[in-house]
């Protein structure tokens, strides 16, 4: 991922959204201008999250879905939670040869009850969620309830090596077994967000964008690790980077029909 073409397109959209018609507004006598509301949104958001650190090497990149609501409050401040399911399908060559090599043949393949070679898929699996604040800075007199987002909120993470065994006849990877092996990590987690929010005026148009940062101080849940066959107990900094879209749904709180527009 590119951040410097994603700070462009950040730009390009406050630029597209914000001051479309300021210009033409400029000309006219009576110009409406939006009032800044209280609105509850409900929130559906999607994040292409990609692991850095220690977690870079277990992990490739990340989808991570939420639902959650945010409400705007009329001075622009932002208070919200979420909940995010995570999902991915790529787990380092390394991870992937060290993890499992104890109960792995000479040829690389684990056995089914039949003696065969058994069907092993490994990916990520994880959860989280947050309590978020933030304040919203507004660009434009004409939008003001749109503008520059800062969100930061704390919460729980928990992730893990998800290990599937679609025919369920690998004798050494029963349900149990795999905790021996899945590193399922959990603990507190912080996020910060800064991107581009917009309440459209016609109320059909609402979404936020942005980089989204998660650091979570976690810790392995199992204890023990079977392919290492060490104590696994000490404390680890994850931390997920990547793009944020998020699609809103709008109640609003304090719109009055007769006095919705100001007129200057």
């Amino acid at each position: 991922m590119n951040f410097k073409n994603l700070i462009y397109f950040l730009v390009s959209f406050i630029f597209f959204f914000q001051f479309p018609t300021v210009g033409f507004a400029q000309h006219k006598k009576n110009i409406e201008t939006e009032i800044c509301n209280k609105i509850f949104n409900f929130e559906f958001e999607y994040t292409y999250q990609m692991p850095q650190g220690y977690l870079a090497s277990r992990f490739g990149n990340i989808h991570n879905a939420s639902f959650g609501g945010i409400i705007k409050s009329k001075k622009n401040w932002l208070y919200g939670m979420d909940l995010s399911y995570q999902f991915g399908t790529e787990v380092s060559n390394e991870t992937a040869q060290n993890i499992l090599i104890n109960i792995s043949n000479s040829t690389g393949t684990i056995s089914n009850s039949t003696g065969s070679p058994g069907m092993v898929i490994l990916g990520e699996r994880g959860f989280n969620t947050f309590i978020k604040a933030g304040k919203l800075l507004n660009l434009s007199k004409n939008s003001p309830n749109s503008g520059v987002a800062l969100m930061i909120g704390v919460g729980f993470l928990s992730h893990k090596i998800n290990i599937t065994t679609p025919e369920s006849n690998v004798p050494t990877l029963t349900d149990e077994l795999k905790k021996g092996y899945d590193r399922l990590t959990m603990g507190i987690a912080f996020t910060q967000f800064i991107g581009y929010y917009f309440q459209g005026k016609n109320r059909m148009t609402n979404f936020y964008l942005g980089l989204d940062i998660v650091e979570g101080i976690t810790t392995n849940t199992r204890g023990f690790n079977y392919d290492t066959r060490l104590v696994d107990n000490g404390s680890h900094l994850d931390v997920f980077i990547g793009p944020k879209f998020c699609w809103m749904i709008p109640v609003y709180l304090s719109s009055r029909d007769q006095d919705e527009f100001i007129y200057k």
